[in-house]
Order: C-alpha cells, then sequence, then structure tokens
C-alpha cells in the first residue's frame, strides 16, 4: 500500500515538474526588443532578412485562410525565445498553423542560415502555393 501511494506521489511530482520545464524552458519575448516582421500576403513581405542574434522574426498571416510555416530541422538550443512554435508539453516544432491575423515569432541565438517555407492555399482546389523565405542570423559562416 505504501508502495503505490510513493510510486503515486512520485508520478504527480515528475508530472508537475516537467509541465513546469516545458512552460519556462525558453522565453516569449525578444531578447534585443528588435522585432522584424515577415507579413504573408499573396507573397512575402521579406523573402530574405538579415537579423543580428536576439532579434525577433515574426511572420503574420494577411490572408483569409490559414497557412502553414515550416522550418525544417528547427532546434530548442537554436532558440532563445518563441511563440507559438511548440505543442501543449512546450515541445519546439517546425511547423505552426496561422489562422487569419494571427502571428508567430522565433529568436535565434547564434549565426546561422534559417531556410522556411509558407505554405498558402490557392484558388485551384487542392493545391497549396509555396512562398520560400531566408533569414540569415548575424554572420552566418558558410557551410
Amino acid at each position: 500500500m505504501i508502495c503505490r501511494k510513493s510510486l503515486w506521489a512520485l508520478a504527480v511530482v515528475l508530472t508537475i515538474g516537467m509541465g513546469q520545464y516545458g512552460c519556462t524552458s525558453l522565453p516569449h519575448s525578444s531578447r534585443t526588443a528588435a522585432v522584424h516582421d515577415v507579413k504573408i500576403d499573396e507573397t512575402l513581405s521579406a523573402e530574405s532578412l538579415l537579423i543580428q542574434p536576439g532579434d525577433e522574426i515574426r511572420w503574420i498571416n494577411l490572408r483569409k485562410q490559414e497557412v502553414l510555416v515550416e522550418i525544417p530541422n528547427l532546434i530548442a538550443e537554436d532558440l532563445v525565445c518563441q511563440r507559438e512554435f511548440s505543442n501543449w508539453m512546450g515541445s519546439v516544432q517546425e511547423v505552426v498553423v496561422l489562422k487569419s491575423n494571427e502571428s508567430a515569432s522565433l529568436c535565434f541565438k547564434k549565426p546561422a542560415v534559417v531556410n522556411y517555407n509558407v505554405r498558402a492555399d490557392t484558388a485551384i482546389a487542392g493545391s497549396k502555393k509555396i512562398l520560400p523565405g531566408v533569414v540569415k542570423v548575424g554572420n552566418p559562416m558558410p557551410r
């Protein structure tokens, strides 16, 4: 009986601890207070951006339909802040769905070249438009 109560208590403590870690692992605001907007409409307002480490890049959906912002190989350790790029457990995810007039943002920690795609519906039923973009953070070294 005591063993079951101890296991139950341990499970509760671990669950609460994991929830606290997931919610507090990354700040939700820019570290430098510089914000660079990419407005998503029929095209991207900025297909290529040069920002500094800690600057915030914010994707804003100005379309009436939802869009997907995809950042392949996104790693939490490369970020100093994020908003909307995490799941309910707090883990960073590579794809975010933005409804009309919604936004999401990231702040990168160190120099890098970050390629991304925005997928949006077109007038042709079932087809998607892919809008590619790139964010150059700092002075990234060529690979």
